[in-house]
């Protein structure tokens, strides 16, 4: 365990990694410490695991109120919008998940030169209001562009940073702060799910909208000021720095998150209506679902993060993205039944909603956390051009060649999705060691 812990406080930079030929620039090749300034908490300290709660917290409000989008997604099929298609309606939740990655290149490259604390309470004001005003919405086109253009470029805000800033304070334990930030999601994704259900069944849509975005607005800003990042800002040498882009290791992680995170939204959105298109049943179960997964990815994240520090990132990547598929193609798949529903809800939710913050830690790993937020951002980008399409096929599946009830190929193309990025982090593995045993 020691020898463990001693590979893991040492984060090599990407100028160490890469190949004689890559030619970094010159921020990457820094060591780790000249990016900070000299704070009186220290790395690990208390203060420091204080820093990873408000992320936790942030992390809840934003990634919770997009994983729970599956309940405003089935009310809007079977009541508000009955009249339309899925693939339309979908593009709420898809536009909604692809402005809260793809600006993450942009907070990225803000949070170079502008405080990290101002950035995050602004975001999370505007985030709010974004529900608020998707309380008056009554056309598919408005919720677009309050539910979910709106809401997701403000987010992504809060989001970003509070899931990458806690990296910059934690060293020998950083898989376990990761599992921390990224539960919030799962706590966030449980209660807010249970909030909307309520709020829409005896308050109506509308009144559902406005009281969550009242909380994201109380919770976000208030928290905010604890999003303190150890880089000082100052304003970079090249302000869109692709370099890194030229880096295989980078090629890998990308290709690996284009086909492994792309479908991670698929079961929210997908498995209420299922639970009620398919086997016949109340709405409520079809919440209950998506407070499985999230609940299933309170102890995934948890367990990943562990074994993460003592395997590895990239080693549990592979068996976490393989598990995801089984729960697609393996149980989800060939038994159209409320225990077999269940069950691949809950694998999903321990192995599937882990992926994202398994990829940052191996990001981490490979780059330290001096620029994390930036290249996180350009890997968040990837995501969300996949998500945007992997949404938008998936549901124009369902509506031609599934007639809307039919979810087999819409269940079969995001089970290979993972596994084709399973296929794409084994290859990474060996190209990084061919040795069975080592921390990858």
């Amino acid at each position: 365990m020691a020898d463990v812990e001693k590979r893991l406080s040492y984060i090599p930079s990407a100028a160490t990694l890469g190949d004689a030929h890559d030619h970094e620039s010159d921020d990457l090749k820094k060591p780790l410490d000249s990016e900070f300034v000299d704070s009186k908490y220290e790395e690990d300290s208390w203060f420091a695991w204080l820093v990873v709660l408000a992320g936790c917290i942030q992390a809840m409000i934003t990634l919770g109120a997009s994983r729970s989008h599956g309940v405003y997604q089935e009310y809007y099929v079977i009541n508000e919008f009955s009249n339309s298609s899925t693939a339309s309606i979908s593009w709420i939740g898809s536009v909604q998940n692809t402005m809260l990655n793809l600006c993450g290149v942009f907070v990225g490259i803000l949070s170079q030169v502008y405080d990290a604390r101002i950035m995050c309470a602004i975001g999370s004001l505007c985030m709010g209001l974004s529900f608020i005003l998707a309380s008056f919405s009554t056309q598919i086109w408005q919720l677009v562009l309050t539910q979910g253009m709106l809401y997701g470029s403000a987010a992504s805000f809060p989001y970003i940073l509070g899931v990458t800033v806690p990296l910059q304070w934690i060293r020998k334990r950083r898989g376990l702060a990761l599992a921390v930030v990224y539960m919030g999601s799962g706590v966030g994704g449980m209660w807010i799910s249970i909030l909307t259900r309520a709020c829409i069944d005896s308050l109506g849509r509308a009144w559902s909208n406005r009281i969550i975005g009242c909380i994201m607005i109380v919770m976000g800003v208030g928290l905010s000021p604890l999003i303190i990042s150890r880089r000082p800002a100052r304003r970079p040498s090249k302000i869109m720095d692709f370099s890194v882009v030229r880096e295989w290791r980078f090629l890998f992680i990308a290709a690996a998150s284009f086909f492994a995170m792309g479908p991670n939204t698929i079961p929210y959105i997908l498995m209420p209506t299922y639970v009620a298109d398919v086997l016949k049943e109340s709405g409520k179960l079809g919440s209950s679902i998506v407070t499985i997964i999230n609940v299933s990815g309170i102890f995934g994240r948890f367990i990943a993060g562990m074994l993460s520090d003592r395997f590895g990132p990239i080693n549990m990547l592979i068996l976490w993205t393989l598990l995801a598929a089984f729960s697609q193609l393996g149980i989800w798949l060939p038994f159209a039944s409320v225990p077999a529903t269940i069950a691949s809800a809950a694998l999903f939710g321990v192995t599937g909603a882990s992926i994202v913050g398994m990829i940052l830690n191996a990001l981490s790993h490979q780059y330290g956390v001096g620029r994390i937020t930036y290249i996180s951002g350009m890997v968040y980008m990837v995501y969300s051009l996949s998500s945007l399409g992997v949404v938008q096929t998936t549901s124009m599946m369902l509506d031609t060649v599934g007639h809307g009830t039919d979810y087999t190929w819409p269940i079969v193309y995001t089970g290979l999705l993972l596994v084709v990025s399973t296929v794409i982090l084994v290859v990474f593995r060996i190209k990084i060691s061919r040795k069975i045993v080592f921390f990858a």
